[in-house]
């Protein structure tokens, strides 16, 4: 699937808001040309953004997968724009606060990769770091999940994990792996700290050689009959921990 289409009319609006240079054109079903999308036509066409109308049944725009719930709006991009690791430590640098990363170790569920977009984009955090290989990029899905967010804070895909959590510990931060190989509790941390935090595959978790490159392991704790959350759960609770912990010492 292209990264350079996207769906839904939340991720559009909040792209017409915030970045619609990035944006080629738009399809639009004639059927559903009302509410807010008219506002999407409307607003496009201010900008100078291209917009065809697609009259004919079904609404099957080229590179979008079937059976996916467009909500009548479909948009082509002229690139994803992934940062570089450079770029967000820019953003921290930025803030009056310690930096708060997060990395995906081979994440592969675009539902689990949007989700976390979607938390990191309301707690504001500095950025998300995904490999080039063996994992989901920033698809179509990841964005419509995201409802926009993907184009809210910096993402940088990288050749190579070790290096990008080499480049984070040179510039302070410490790597916190969240993983049930540990009996240390993600509420026992000091989260207030500069941070990384190291999320791994929805089957087996972070890899060894990622595991080698933690400064400290953490599980969430689990009182009732599953095993376990999905990763976009333990990543969401993670960083709001530490959102709490920041706030809480703040307020002291």
């Amino acid at each position: 699937m292209s990264e350079k289409v996207f769906w839904g009319v939340n991720p559009l609006l909040e792209l017409l808001k915030t970045n619609p240079e990035l944006i080629e054109e738009i399809i639009i079903e004639k059927k559903s040309l009302s509410g807010r999308r008219f506002q999407i036509l409307e607003k496009a066409k201010a900008l100078g953004i291209p917009v065809k109308i697609w009259s004919k049944e079904p609404f099957s725009p080229s590179k979008v997968p079937p059976k996916v719930n467009t909500q009548g709006v479909v948009a082509y991009l002229k690139f994803f724009n992934y940062a570089d690791l450079e770029e967000i430590e820019k953003r921290w640098q930025k803030k009056e606060e310690n930096p708060l990363v997060v990395v995906l170790d081979e994440v592969w569920d675009p539902q689990n990769v949007g989700n976390i977009l979607r938390i990191a984009d309301a707690a504001k955090i500095d950025g998300i770091i995904i490999p080039k290989h063996r994992a989901c990029e920033i698809t179509g899905t990841v964005i419509k999940v995201s409802s926009g967010s993907a184009f809210n804070l910096p993402i940088s895909k990288v050749s190579n994990l070790k290096k990008a959590l080499s480049f984070f510990k040179k510039k302070g931060l410490w790597i916190l792996g969240l993983t049930h190989k540990t009996h240390t509790l993600i509420y026992d941390l000091d989260l207030t700290m500069p941070l990384v935090i190291v999320a791994g595959n929805e089957e087996k978790g972070i890899r060894p050689s990622i595991l080698e490159q933690c400064d400290f392991l953490a599980k969430i704790p689990i009182r009732g009959r599953i095993e376990s959350l999905n990763v976009a759960q333990a990543v969401g609770i993670a960083i709001y921990e530490s959102i709490r912990q920041r706030l809480y010492s703040k307020n002291k």
